[in-house]
């Protein structure tokens, strides 16, 4: 399916609203202050060696690079 099928049909099934699913992100040299308001057993959720989750994207159009353990796009 093309790019542009696909997208004509994410506006159609969303009647003109593209649904887009959160992306927690991870930083290992930052401490969660909790503003997310996500619930404190979720705030590791990738294991500490990731870090804890301090950021909500809703779309990239960048390659993201989290550091080491980021998996590929």
């Amino acid at each position: 399916m093309s790019s542009s099928s696909l997208i004509r049909e994410a506006l159609s099934a969303g009647e003109g609203l593209v649904r887009l699913a959160p992306c927690w992100v991870p930083r290992s040299f930052l401490m969660p202050g909790g503003r997310l308001k996500l619930d404190s057993r979720d705030l590791y959720a990738l294991g500490a060696h990731r870090g804890g989750i301090d950021e909500r994207w809703f779309s990239s159009t960048t390659k993201a690079d989290n550091g080491p353990g980021t998996p590929d796009d």
